[in-house]
This record gives structure tokens, sequence and C-alpha cells, in this order.
């Protein structure tokens, strides 16, 4: 599984930096973040570090005023009831010159935030990727799945999208879900099932996968063999919020927490209680693996007091995204099983990992992941027994 940048607030000279050390990446252009007029300089310095990309064209909440997607040319100045029956030939034409000049891998479909799986929206996506492919100047289409929370409530809708997905003449789909009861670590296992379900069934069509805003919670889509996740630095590019697009509001505080991630717990630690750890002897349990090693962290384990560290909140994003595109880069294994029994291993050790530093007092709060193991653990397990024995039998075909 491929781990891709979701570009946020204030990330342009970040995905220019990790683009260069890791020597590839693949970053998910946002034009709620980046001016029309910046997109092809900036697109070019990323091709001059290796990096690829992606537009993704933020529709979601096409009758809400949001002033800077407002100022894109393709967004609709008017019509907007017609936009969402279809009707936009107009904002296709203008998408697809847009990715023509910055020289996208794929042109990613617009579409809004549905709550309903029905023949409406149905008869929305066909339209979309049919006039779609019609000005696509050749690019691959990648189809947007747009999902409030309560779609992922039912699973008889999510087979109606996969039962749908079937008809699109499309390379893939590029799915956002809106979590449940507005929790960044979703604490719902069926929430999680059917996520696991829709990329499974989709994958099992022949089609590709890209699921965005996503945060390390998501790393067990690889045993539905996901291409790949994304995620960015503040949590609202890891975790989709359809009101984000509505509002021009900044809705990150001027002050904010600086924290650890601790990718074989799967959690994050204000570096206040690296701290704590450090004066009870436990602090080198936290250190990431060799090989998440890098120079974004290293600080903190280097004697010193964490808090007294130069580790700014710049140090905390990079790391966040360094450990996750190798977590998801030797997530996928040979074969189904191989990655399964894997992610259950991890999440074992995360357990045992966890409940030590938990004896300590040393607690991620609410971004702590020993709730979150349960949840993933009673996912993967109604998962398996509907789709293990057939993805056993077509993992290498996938």
């Amino acid at each position: 599984m491929k781990f891709y940048i979701q570009m946020g607030h204030g990330m342009q000279s970040l995905c220019r930096e990790l683009s260069e050390a890791w020597g590839d990446s693949t970053v998910i252009l946002s034009p709620l973040n980046i001016s029309q007029d910046k997109l092809s300089p900036f697109s070019d310095s990323l091709r001059k570090v290796n990096g690829q990309i992606l537009f993704d064209p933020q529709m979601y909440s096409p009758r809400k005023y949001h002033k800077n997607l407002q100022q894109y040319s393709y967004w609709p100045k008017s019509g907007i009831t017609n936009i969402e029956l279809g009707e936009c030939d107009d904002v296709l034409s203008v998408l697809s010159n847009i990715n023509s000049q910055i020289q996208s891998e794929a042109f990613i479909l617009p579409s809004h935030t549905t709550t309903k799986i029905d023949d409406r929206w149905g008869k929305f996506q066909s339209t979309i990727a049919d006039k779609a492919s019609k000005v696509a100047n050749g690019k691959s289409l990648l189809h947007t799945i747009a999902l409030a929370s309560d779609v992922f409530a039912d699973e008889t809708q999510v087979e109606r999208i996969i039962q749908y997905a079937n008809q699109w003449d499309v390379k893939g789909v590029y799915i956002v879900c809106e979590h449940p009861d507005s929790y960044y670590l979703v604490n719902k296992p069926l929430w999680v099932t059917n996520l696991l379900a829709l990329v499974a069934g989709i994958k099992r069509l022949g089609k590709k996968v890209i699921v965005g805003y996503a945060s390390h919670q998501l790393l067990c889509l690889a045993i539905a063999k996901c291409d790949a996740i994304a995620a960015g630095n503040f949590l609202n590019v890891r975790w989709f919020k359809p009101e984000h697009f509505e509002t021009n509001n900044d809705d990150d505080p001027s002050r904010r927490a600086i924290w650890y991630y601790c990718p074989q717990a799967f959690s994050e630690y204000k570096v206040t209680y690296l701290d704590v750890a450090k004066r009870a002897n436990v602090l080198s349990r936290l250190a990431p693996p060799e090989l998440m090693a890098n120079i974004y962290s290293n600080i903190l384990f280097e004697g010193a007091m964490p808090s007294a560290t130069n580790y700014k909140e710049g140090n905390s994003y990079r790391h966040y995204l360094h450990c996750l595109k190798i977590q998801c880069e030797t997530a996928t294994k040979a074969t189904y099983e191989e990655t399964r029994n894997a992610h259950m291993s991890l999440l074992n050790t995360a357990t045992l990992l966890i409940s030590g530093l938990r004896e300590e007092k040393i607690k991620g709060q609410d971004r702590d992941f020993g709730e979150i193991v349960d949840v993933i653990e009673a996912a993967i397990s109604v998962f398996d027994k509907e789709f293990g024995f057939a993805l056993s039998q077509e993992w290498g075909s996938l």
C-alpha cells in the first residue's frame, strides 16, 4: 500500500522537502490551500524532486461558500442544482485543462458529499464519469466517492456503491468518508468493517482505490488490498470533515500542543508526557523502530528532557508523515493471510506497549490507541469472515 501526501494549510514547503528526502512522492493538491495561479509553479517544483501530482476538486459542498474555492475558474457561480444532477460539462472541461497544465497522474472527478446511496446518486455518478471520459485528454479517471458518516451505518448502502461502481468506466476511485460522532479516531467497529468492505469490493472489480483524509488508524485497509491512503499535517487533512469546505474560517487554533507519534503504539503523545517517560526511564520504549528513525524526531531521544529540545510543530508533522509512509509501504504482504496476521501482530504489540506506558501514567489522551485496538480487531474479525476466503484466492490479481 502506498502513502500519498494530502495537502493542507501551509504544506507547500513540507511537500517539497519530504518529496526530496524520500526520492519520490505523490501529493494530492488542495485548491482550498493553494491559489490557481500557483498550481503550475508548485507542480513544476515538485516534479524536480521526483514528486507526482493529483488534484482534488473539493466540490464536496458546492452549495456552501468558501472564499478560496470560489476563486477557482471551475467553481460554478450559479446553477448549483444542475451540478448536483450531473450537468457539469463546463466544470469538467476546466478541470481537465487544470489537470493537463499541472501534468497530473490522473484526473480526480468532482462529487458532492452524499448522505444516501440511491438511484439519484448513482445516476449522477455515472453521468460525471461518462462526460469526463470525453474531455479527459487521455488521462486516467479516478471517481470521487464522498460519503457522510451515516452511509457506513448500513452495509446495504456499501453494497449499492459497489454495484454502481461496477458501471463506471474509470481506472479507480478516490474515497473520502466522514467520521461518525466527529471523532478523530473512529470507535465504531462496523464503520471500519464497512469501509474495509467498500475498498475490497471495488478492488475486486479491478479498480484502483485511494482513500483520502486518512490517518494511521486506516493502515488496516492494507488487508483489503487498498492501493494508497493519504494524510497531511493538521487533523483536518487526516479526517474528512465536510464542514471544512463550507466556511472561510481557519479552525486551526493559533496555539497547539506539540504531539509525537509513536508508530509501534499507533498512538500520539504530547511532548510533556515524553518528559514523564524520561523521568520514569522508559522514554526508549517510545523511540521509533530503526526502520522509521528519522532526523525529525531523533532529538527527542538524545539525552535531554524532550520539552527542552528543539522539537517543534514542523518536526511533529514530518515525523508523523515519514513514519506513516513506511508503515504503509510495509503493510501489504505477499498473501492475504500474511497481511492480516502481520497487522494483528502489530495491534498486539501496540496493546502491550500502551499497557506498560499507562502503568507509568503516560497516556495519549484522545489520541491514545488503547481502546481503538479493540475496534480494529473486531472490524478485521467481521471482515475476515465475509471476505477472507475470496481475498485469499484473488490476492495476487488485485
